[in-house]
């Protein structure tokens, strides 16, 4: 069968869009074998795309929070930052995409490969949780974010496009709520315990990819030592952007391409309140600590919308709320796959006569 070739274009802020779009790019190459999906990603997320054997063209990186110990700070600079990122993929994608091989193009909360696409009438997939950002302050910081949204608006609303809003509240006509996405497990829970050699019960401190959680990762050392469990262990995944301290007494991982498969087959997640590990513990029915970074309005919506009622404060209290959490009956797993995305994901490209 002849080859059809898409970009799938990831944000690099972390690695929970790499693992959403990893699960929707599998499961299309599942129901067609000939499509080709070609990631386009900065670092981390590009490791992870390339861990998972697709072929990928390096992107300007996504910039990070400007954070201290676990607090959203100077938001306009991180606005001025993202604005010189956009411009800079702009100028790459200009340059080095191939829009005539390339037919269509899924973008996991990457905008500059959308503005290019909606240009040339490329057709077009956004996954997207919301119409722009929101994270409030003063006047120059909320007339900012209010030119944002209208400007993302602006794309999604373009014909080309196709929005799957993994949040509801996108009011786009083109938009379908699809909700959290996940990369399925590659084995079942007692198969991976015994795979990773989890013979205590196990607490996971995955933080995520950038390097706002490396305060969360301090109070769970803290919390650990002080709590002496001699029946079980934790285990710290650092990620890309965090360096493994020499502390005893927990095991250190750093970057762990399957972590979805640590999850499922941990007893306790402690995570950021991001989408991706805290969606992957929900999917696999794990007891879920997930810590909302101070002034991140999307992380606290993610909580809500899970059905948790955490806050940043709870950082500090691990010592209770471990023990508290271990000792809670394992909640059932959710369905989380790629499956209806996929399928919204066909009947688009298949109308625009890709498919």
């Amino acid at each position: 069968m002849p080859e059809l070739a898409g970009y799938v274009a990831v944000n690099s802020l972390g690695l929970g869009h790499a693992a959403r779009a990893i699960a929707i790019a599998r499961e299309l190459q599942r129901r067609h074998p000939d499509v080709y999906p070609f990631f386009l990603a900065g670092s981390p997320a590009l490791d992870l795309a390339v861990s998972h054997g697709f072929d990928a063209m390096p992107m300007p990186p996504t910039p990070e929070w400007f954070h201290e110990d676990g607090r959203i700070r100077s938001m306009w600079r991180w606005y001025w930052e993202y604005a010189r990122y956009v411009r800079l993929a702009t100028r790459f994608l200009r340059k080095e995409a191939d829009w005539d091989r390339f037919r269509f193009l899924i973008s996991d909360g990457e905008m500059a490969s959308v503005r290019l696409a909606v240009r040339r009438r490329v057709p077009t997939v956004v996954l997207a949780h919301s119409v722009g950002q929101d994270f409030g302050g003063d006047l120059a910081i909320r007339a900012l974010e209010a030119y944002g949204r209208w400007w993302m608006r602006s794309l999604l609303a373009a014909k080309t496009v196709r929005v799957l809003a993994l949040e509801p509240g996108i009011d786009l006509p083109n938009a379908r709520y699809v909700g959290p996405i996940v990369r399925p497990f590659s084995a079942p829970r007692e198969k991976l315990r015994d795979d990773l050699v989890f013979r205590k019960r196990t607490v996971l401190v995955a933080p995520g990819g950038t390097s706002l959680g490396a305060f969360l990762i301090d109070e769970a050392i803290r919390a650990w030592r002080d709590l002496r469990m001699e029946d079980a262990q934790m285990i710290v995944v650092t990620g890309p952007k965090i360096p493994a301290p020499r502390v005893e007494g927990v095991f250190w991982k750093g970057f762990v391409p399957n972590l979805q498969d640590y999850v499922c087959a941990a007893d306790l997640v402690i995570t950021m309140a991001g989408k991706g590990t805290m969606s992957e513990a929900l999917a696999a029915g794990t007891p879920v600590i997930a810590i909302p970074p101070k002034g991140h309005p999307e992380a606290e919506r993610n909580l809500c919308a899970a059905g948790l009622a955490y806050a940043y404060e709870d950082a500090f209290r691990l010592r209770d709320l471990i023990p508290a959490k271990l000792a809670e009956p394992r909640p059932p797993p959710r369905d989380l796959g790629s499956g209806n995305a996929v399928a919204v994901i066909e009947d688009f490209l298949c109308r625009e006569g890709v498919l």
